[in-house]
Order: C-alpha cells, then sequence, then structure tokens
C-alpha cells in the first residue's frame, strides 16, 4: 500500500465523478476569462507586478492550450477514461507552478526598496521599502492549498477508475477461465470413457483377456 490512498468513491453527499466535473468547469471558465483579458500590446499591472503583453500572450497561450485539455479530462471523467485523466494531472501540476511563480514575483516587488523624490525643490529624498503583506501570504496559501486539493481528487479519480477497470477484467476473465477449465475436464472425461469401452469391446472379443492386461496401444488415440 502507497502512502497517499485515493479518495473514497463518494465525498460528502456528491459522488467523487461530480467533484471532479465541478474541478473541469471551474477550471475551464478561469481559462476563458484569462484568454479574453490579456493583450498583445500594452502591459498590465496585477497588484504590484507589471505584466508584459509578451508574457500574456505566453499566458494566454497556455490557457488556450489548456481548454481542451480541460475538455478531454471532463470526456474522461464522464466514460471512465484514466488517459484522459492523466494529461490534465500534468497540466494542473504546470499550472500551480505557474501560479506559485507568479506569487513569488509579488512577494519579491512588495518587498524591494523604492527611492521617492521630494515633492518640493530642496526636499531631501526618502527610500521606502515594504515587506510582503499577510493576505499576499494568505491568498498565495490558499490558491495553491486549492490547487493541491484539485490535483489529488483528479489523481483519486484516475485511480479509482484504474481500479475498476481491473477489477471488471478479473471478473470478466472468471467465467472464461471456468469455461477452459471445464472444456479440459470435459475432453479428459471422454477419453477415459473411450479407453474404457475399448477395453470392454476387447474383453467381449476375447472372453480369456479379461484376465490379462489389454495390449499395448489398443484403444488409445
Amino acid at each position: 500500500m502507497g502512502i497517499l490512498q485515493p479518495a473514497p468513491a463518494v465525498v460528502g453527499s456528491l459522488s467523487l465523478a461530480a467533484v471532479v466535473g465541478a474541478i473541469c468547469f471551474v477550471h475551464f471558465l478561469i481559462c476563458v476569462s484569462v484568454l479574453a483579458s490579456v493583450s498583445s500590446e500594452k502591459s498590465v499591472q496585477v497588484g504590484s507586478v507589471m505584466v508584459s503583453s509578451t508574457l500574456q500572450c505566453v499566458i494566454g497561450a497556455f490557457c488556450l492550450v489548456g481548454i481542451p485539455i480541460i475538455v478531454h479530462a471532463s470526456i474522461g471523467t464522464l466514460f471512465r477514461v484514466p488517459s484522459h485523466l492523466t494529461a490534465y494531472i500534468f497540466y494542473m501540476f504546470l499550472s500551480m507552478i505557474g501560479v506559485a511563480v507568479f506569487f513569488m514575483e509579488m512577494a519579491k516587488h512588495e518587498h524591494n526598496c523604492v527611492t521617492q523624490m521630494p515633492d518640493q525643490p530642496g526636499g531631501m529624498a526618502t527610500m521606502v521599502c515594504g515587506i510582503p503583506s499577510v493576505g499576499t501570504f494568505f491568498m498565495m496559501l490558499i490558491v495553491l492549498l486549492f490547487i493541491c486539493v484539485a490535483i489529488y481528487l483528479v489523481w483519486s479519480m484516475n485511480e479509482n477508475i484504474r481500479r475498476r477497470t481491473e477489477t471488471d477484467l478479473f471478473r470478466y476473465q472468471e467465467p472464461l477461465a471456468l469455461q477452459a477449465q471445464m472444456a479440459h475436464e470435459a475432453q479428459q472425461y471422454a477419453a477415459m470413457q473411450d479407453r474404457q469401452a475399448a477395453e470392454l469391446a476387447y474383453g467381449m472379443k476375447n472372453p480369456g483377456a479379461q484376465w490379462s492386461p489389454a495390449p499395448m496401444g489398443y484403444g488409445t488415440h
């Protein structure tokens, strides 16, 4: 048994498939909203981070690639195809790394020192150094925790599908093995009946042969 066990097939009052479907739906909406908000012409400031137009295009392309992967995972959840969910789990890992890098850059910019010029001539310039706000760290932990839980649930769905597939294969294999065993036993029984019938025919043909063994090779096929 591994250290990490998959979640049960029912989470609270919902099935695991329904929870994974909801995760795919929320992720789909996030990708669509990000794709609709990126711009290739001007930079956008998100929090304390200035996102360039090139980086916005990269993020948009990543979300665009993710849309068919999410739809693929939804179909895999509905029809119990584990390979569809494997690709989605990998995409979620990449998304989590991207979100973590973004929050690290946000904390880095909040920690930098900025020189403020005086408003009046002859005044002294001041240097202001900030520290990452508690809200930034709290939001970072909440988002990363949600992504980790989502990855765990999707992975659990993938494992449950694999185990269910293996169980179904064993269940379908047992009748075939039983039929093969019964056919082998029937063949052995038929061979024994043929041998006994041959011995009986030889005894009836030669009355004195019942006290002597049948000749070698007689009655065999």
